[in-house]
């Protein structure tokens, strides 16, 4: 079996350089429109969200709140090797929902959107 690199040696390149890693990140609040009852609220959010998981490779989430009929705050994540790519992901995600938003199943209130970078990694320790 072939032994793995373990993560604080993946951040070194070949010629020894360190590698950069990004995280972006991009919180989405949504008021579905028409919506009766959470089965209402959760049927256009999973549609929503099986949709951005399987066209982008990102991470995607309801994040609450629980209970609420028609608010809708989603959480979306993406890891990347440089900013440019990180923030081109995000960027995509939330034009598919600016695009979504023409069917009328739900409107878009705010969004907020961040790409952070994280160039030290090489010394760092797990806790």
């Amino acid at each position: 079996m072939k032994p793995t690199r373990s993560w604080r040696r993946s951040a070194i390149s070949r010629n020894g350089e360190k590698t950069a890693v990004y995280s972006g990140l991009l919180f989405v609040s949504l008021r579905v429109l028409g919506s009766r009852s959470v089965k209402d609220r959760r049927r256009v959010t999973k549609s929503l969200l099986d949709r951005i998981r399987g066209r982008w490779n990102v991470s995607a989430m309801d994040l609450g709140p629980d209970g609420s009929w028609s608010e809708v705050f989603l959480g979306v994540a993406a890891v990347a090797s440089g900013v440019q790519m990180a923030d081109e992901r995000l960027t995509s995600v939330f034009s598919f929902l600016c695009a979504e938003e023409e069917s009328g199943e739900f409107t878009i209130i705010d969004h907020w959107r961040e790409v952070n970078s994280y160039d030290d990694i090489s010394h760092a320790k797990n806790k």
